[in-house]
């Protein structure tokens, strides 16, 4: 008589982690600045990198006087996006005339140029798109932040914005300095279905610093101010919540009014509300030392942290495995699995959830787990379930970024090699 296996599951203790995750797309950044007159070599530009850092922000200053940008000037524009891709730095890109805060006296005197311009920056982004993670701004304004310009109408913008999404194809994500200005390239437009399609999110350079984020917001409702003006800050705060469930935000937080009278909590809550991804590390200092003497009150794993480190570690999507069940039967296992998205934002990018089986002899099969990663939305948990073969040995789940197979790392401290051990199955 044919003896049937029996299987034992050893299951793994599954412990949230507080560490730092270097995961693509999200976390701090730093500003590298360049003029296309200006050779630097690849060593020179990558030598001010911050090691732990996911993300860099490039400001690069075009010359306005030309009718077309040349050659050489493209070609060092490639070299510097692939130095900083070759160091495993996920780019956000500004493309700006200005960077003395001098928008009106920089830019070109004709709009035909600025058009010009453009078309060539998003045929070069094109073929560099997978280098590239966000696009801010639409090129004119004081540091190409979108204000300070004679460029800067609804018409315009909208011009412009066509421009980037025509030229390279949608293939990038794009973002805008206000939510008004969202509004406003999209006027007329079912802006449910637009926020699903567009890619276009937005960049705050002045989080927290008033009540209104230094005129980020306004001060009407937005039954007073209509689609083309700026809301009360609690009414966009509502609108950005919907908004970056589909495309990010980032920018920089400033020392202001706001910045001593909210709680670590209140401010976590805040930077949620936004579904924050990224932030400048360098700015503002100020406002980093009052968050290094802030704590986080509540009583689980964070607790003790101080502001700094645990925004930190918050900023985009942050995985937790909560629950892992292996269930083998005669024939069949079923795996059940409960994972948390404890960011404040989602994942943007496409990934693979992979269930890796290694057997006794260290020979290994891989299955994709049917999901989006996308939809993951911060604050909840997904469930899913996977029916396999079973066989002795270790199971372990694992992520990858679908452009580039780089790791994502769940934050659980069982990981090892980009992966997380989920339990182990031996014969009876």
């Amino acid at each position: 008589m044919k003896r049937m296996h029996r299987w034992r599951v050893e299951p793994t203790e599954l412990i949230e982690s507080t560490e730092e995750l270097y995961n693509p797309g999200r976390g701090w950044y730093q500003i590298h600045t360049f003029d296309t007159g200006t050779y630097r070599t690849p060593e020179e530009m990558r030598s001010s990198l911050h090691e732990t850092d996911a993300l860099v922000l490039l400001l690069i200053r075009i010359p306005a006087g030309g009718e077309a940008l040349n050659e050489e000037e493209m070609d060092w524009t490639h070299c510097i996006l692939k130095t900083f891709s070759d160091a495993g730095k996920d780019i956000l890109l500004r493309f700006v005339y200005d960077l003395e805060g001098k928008g009106l006296e920089n830019e070109p005197d004709r709009f035909a140029i600025v058009e010009r311009h453009f078309q060539q920056l998003a045929e070069l982004m094109r073929a560099q798109a997978q280098l590239i993670f966000v696009y801010q701004g639409i090129l004119v304004g004081s540091w190409g932040e979108m204000h300070t310009s004679r460029y800067l109408s609804p018409r315009y913008m909208r011009r412009l914005a066509s421009i980037f999404r025509e030229g390279t194809g949608g293939r990038i994500y794009h973002s805008v300095r206000k939510p008004v200005q969202w509004r406003q390239l999209f006027v007329g437009e079912d802006w449910e279905r637009a926020a699903q399609i567009a890619k276009t999110g937005l960049y705050n350079d002045g989080i927290l610093a008033s009540e209104t984020d230094l005129g980020t917001f306004g001060n009407q409702s937005g039954e007073e101010a209509g689609w083309e003006q700026s809301w009360l800050p609690l009414e966009e705060l509502d609108f950005e919540e919907r908004l970056c469930r589909h495309a990010p935000q980032g920018g920089e937080v400033v020392y202001g009014e706001m910045t001593e009278k909210m709680s670590l909590e209140q401010i976590a809550g805040r930077l949620s509300r936004m579904n924050l991804s990224y932030l400048n590390r360098d700015h503002d200092k100020r406002v980093f030392e009052i968050w290094k003497k802030l704590r986080w009150e509540k009583e689980d794993v964070w607790q003790g942290m101080n502001g700094f480190d645990y925004i930190g570690r918050h900023l985009g999507y942050r995985f937790v495995v909560r629950q892992a069940v292996l269930k083998p039967k005669r024939k069949e296992m079923k795996l059940l699995l409960e994972i948390e998205n404890i960011g404040f934002a989602r994942m943007y990018e496409e990934a693979e959830l992979l269930l890796e089986y290694e057997d006794t002899e260290g020979n290994t099969e891989i299955q994709r787990i049917e999901t989006d990663v996308r939809n993951w939305n911060p604050g909840e948990r997904v469930s899913l379930s996977q029916r396999l073969l079973p066989g002795a040995g270790s199971y372990f789940l694992a992520m990858r970024r679908c452009q580039d197979g780089r790791a994502v790392y769940f934050s659980n401290r069982q990981g090892e090699k980009g992966r997380l051990l989920l339990g182990k199955v031996t014969v009876c």
